[in-house]
């Protein structure tokens, strides 16, 4: 057993937050790091940690690998575990911990790397999503595969209720990973296979913005549970108005060989919003967002929009 063992955790997110707790629980914290410009990861774990004796160190972007070789010198963890971190780790700080550095990717590699696994899984039409454990190396999410487990993705699913699935199994695997990394120095790892491998950048504007003419009903839904809450729903245009569609459903057919996809077929409170789709799909648009806030989709009668009105 390595009883020596102790962690510090850099991390930038709340999905992190269960995952970080199972390992707080294992008493081998040894520092928690985060950006210093994160706000809401200041206020959330400040609180957690001040019944215990563990400092919470903020990054400066314009230094942090300064910052992070100088708490590995002064709290000399064993690992330096990864939880959403969103700057690259310089090789020679990688290999000063005796079990290296070691990252939580919420999403599947190699399939899928990048900084947004998650939203990429919606976006791509996976039908899974999950959360790979991996050694750090000198690439971006290439490391030897420590542990990897997979959740389906379910129709409903948004990015938020997929992200808050994602956090759960972390708290899951971060109790494996500190049972592997007690019981000695060496982390067992499988190399990626480079052949899978695909990596996804922030996505463009453009690729969160609603094609009526090219997309079906389902890839609509799809898009807008991608975007909810993330980006506050998918983009979309009626009457010079930019919005955004946080909740849409698929509600039948139409016949109508007249009406153009994106063309308004409904908007009272009776019937709501109801919008053709480009494979003879209705949709219902149940919530949007404006600058002027959240409203259901039949509030957009408030605001001139009516049936006939195209979304482009």
């Amino acid at each position: 057993m390595n009883n020596d063992m102790k962690a510090i955790i850099l991390c930038n997110n709340p999905v992190a937050l269960p995952g970080i707790k199972e390992i707080l629980f294992f008493g081998k914290v040894a520092a928690i790091a985060i950006p210093k410009r994160n706000r809401e990861m200041q206020y959330i774990l400040a609180p957690l940690l001040q019944k215990t004796r563990i400092p919470l160190l903020l990054i400066d972007k314009n230094n942090y690998h300064l910052q992070i070789s100088q708490a590995i010198e002064t709290y000399a963890p064993t690992v330096v575990l990864m939880m959403t971190f969103p700057f690259i780790i310089p090789q020679e700080i990688l290999s000063i911990p005796k079990q290296g550095f070691i990252n939580f990717h919420y999403g599947i590699l190699p399939e899928c790397r990048g900084p947004q696994p998650i939203l990429w899984h919606l976006l791509n039409n996976d039908t899974h999503a999950g959360l790979t454990v991996h050694k750090v190396d000198d690439g971006i999410d290439t490391g030897d595969i420590i542990m990897q487990e997979k959740i389906r993705i379910e129709p409903n699913d948004t990015y938020g209720t997929l992200q808050a699935k994602s956090a759960f199994l972390g708290a899951k695997m971060a109790a494996g990973l500190m049972k592997i990394l007690d019981y000695g120095s060496i982390v067992p790892g499988v190399r990626q296979d480079k052949s899978r491998a695909a990596y996804f950048n922030m996505p463009l504007a453009k690729q969160l913005t609603v094609n009526w003419n090219d997309m079906s009903a389902a890839e609509i839904v799809r898009l807008v549970n991608a975007c909810n809450p993330w980006n506050k729903g998918a983009g979309t245009i009626i009457n010079d108005w930019g919005i955004g569609l946080t909740e849409v459903e698929i509600v039948g057919d139409y016949d109508n060989r007249n009406v153009k996809p994106g063309e308004i077929l409904v908007c009272n409170k009776e019937e709501g919003l109801i919008v053709a789709a480009s494979d003879n799909k209705k949709l219902r648009i149940n919530i949007i967002f404006t600058n002027e806030g959240f409203f259901s989709g039949s509030r957009l009668a408030d605001f001139e929009v009516r049936a006939g009105n195209i979304f482009g």
